[in-house]
């Protein structure tokens, strides 16, 4: 009795309000797809409405989270860390929502179930950036990719989409098998689940064929959500088979919450052996960072073009992890902020040529430009910012990475990512080159490609991103420093 009242009072559910918000939100949107009567606006657009709003709701209650203070008994921890990553979560989430209203209405998508869906896997994403334990960080994980796997599915009269389902599911499961065993090894090492206790057991822990082959199926396991090579296999066709808007929350909701994991198990729990995995992760990063911009080269469909692209942008990410410094630490940081604005923005253009019944080749971008100047200036905004063009984000976000990487003494590294960014120009040439300088088919020319209100909310968002954070970077990433200092 005791033990229990003391366990209740050391769960301070206070540190996790904005999931909690975000759980009742997807609990009630399930509720409203079902109760909701058909009016004039539609159930779908009221539903999505809500959506809206829930997100909008857990993202007012994060800055009523106290911050520094541990919850659940300890499992896990509000930092300046876990604030920003769960920020950059939830604005996914609402840029994600807003771009789906459209879709979702003209597909005939369940609306209540989609959206509570990407609501459950952003409480899981959000779960993995706070956890102090890797239990907890592991029911994150599980929660997150659960509830994907169902959302790369909701396309049941197409059978890509159940084709992305399955091979999503089942390299996921795969992925969690390995993850646990490496959690298993972690446990044996060190006798202890909690990321701070395990830090301190490591320090004594001499190295050895055990804790190297702990590392390694830790970085395979959180590798196979963050698409790195050779864990990335089902990425491209994940993307191609999934609904857009699910494509867009998978390639940066999943991405952000890898890296947050990455980060607090390699930089909190694995401190004390970074000599062990330093060169693991660039070593990962450099295939990573090939193989998915020499793929990319030859792919005619955007978001199988888009997916090798993911893929490259996790190997520099890996790049800042290899760093194993603090500016490497806050350079994996400003880097998902910045992919997050940029990417969704690309998946969000494609999503408005899906709503015209269009395809996602290049040849349905072809003219692009010439049909809506304003959408295919959005495109090659956020493609210049994929590719690192200044004075916008992704310039930046790579400048920090390669600055950590040369301060860190991988040199090699550095080359390795200019050279890289090199080969990119050559798939996003490809599309731009479709929007701006091929002739659009007989049947499309002049005809406008209608973007929705609440799509171009969300159009309008991630160029906002793009722009500010280009042009503002050093406060931003000021605001990674302190949270990297405070982890």
């Amino acid at each position: 009795m005791n033990g229990g009242l003391a366990l209740l009072a050391n769960t301070n559910m206070s540190v996790i309000l904005p999931e909690i918000v975000l759980t009742a939100a997807g609990l009630l949107l399930l509720l409203a797809e079902a109760f909701l009567p058909q009016r004039a606006l539609g159930r779908t657009g009221a539903v999505g409405g809500l959506a809206v709003l829930g997100a909008l709701a857990a993202l007012a209650a994060l800055f009523r989270t106290p911050v520094g203070v541990a919850g659940l008994s300890g499992t896990v921890w509000s930092d300046g860390f876990g604030m920003f990553f769960r920020a950059v979560l939830l604005v996914i989430l609402v840029m994600v929502v807003l771009m789906s209203v459209e879709f979702v209405e003209r597909r005939k998508i369940p609306a209540g179930e989609f959206y509570a869906l990407l609501a459950f896997a952003t409480v899981g994403a959000m779960f993995m950036a706070i956890s102090a334990d890797l239990i907890s960080l592991y029911i994150g994980l599980e929660l997150l990719s659960i509830s994907s796997y169902v959302l790369a599915g909701f396309l049941r009269g197409d059978p890509r989409s159940g084709e992305a389902a399955i091979k999503y599911f089942l390299t996921g499961a795969m992925a969690s098998g390995i993850l646990l065993f490496g959690i298993s090894l972690l446990l044996g090492l060190t006798g202890s689940t909690n990321l701070r206790e395990v830090a301190g057991a490591l320090s004594s822990v001499p190295s050895g064929a055990a804790l190297f082959a702990a590392l390694v199926l830790l970085t395979g396991g959180l590798g196979f959500k963050l698409a790195a090579v050779p864990f990335h296999l089902w990425a491209p066709d994940t993307y191609q088979g999934a609904p857009t808007p699910v494509t867009a929350f998978l390639s940066v909701g999943s991405k952000g919450a890898a890296v947050a994991a990455f980060l607090r198990i390699f930089f909190v729990g694995l401190d004390p052996v970074k000599p062990d995995w330093g060169f693991l992760l660039a070593a990962v990063s450099v295939l990573t960072m090939t193989l998915g911009n020499v793929a990319a080269l030859h792919q005619r469909n955007v978001k199988r073009l888009l997916a090798y692209s993911s893929i490259a942008q996790a190997g520099y990410i890996l790049a800042a992890l290899a760093s194993a410094n603090a500016a490497g630490f806050s350079a994996a940081m400003f880097y998902v902020a910045a992919y997050a604005f940029m990417n969704v923005g690309a998946f969000a253009v494609l999503v408005a040529l899906a709503n015209q019944g269009e395809g996602d080749d290049l040849d349905d971008l072809a003219g692009l430009a010439r049909r809506e100047p304003v959408l295919g200036f959005l495109m090659f905004l956020f493609l210049l910012s994929l590719l690192g063009i200044p004075p916008l984000a992704g310039f930046w976000a790579k400048f920090f990475v390669f600055r950590a990487a040369v301060d860190a003494g991988l040199v090699w590294l550095a080359v390795a990512l200019a050279l890289n960014s090199a080969i990119s120009v050559g798939y996003y040439y490809a599309v731009v080159k479709a929007m701006y300088v091929s002739p659009a088919p007989e049947e499309r020319a002049g005809r406008p490609v209608a973007a929705g209100l609440l799509l171009q909310v969300g159009l309008a968002l991630a160029a906002a991103g793009v722009i500010v954070l280009g042009l503002m970077p050093e406060t931003f990433l000021g605001w990674a420093m302190l949270a990297a200092q405070a982890r």
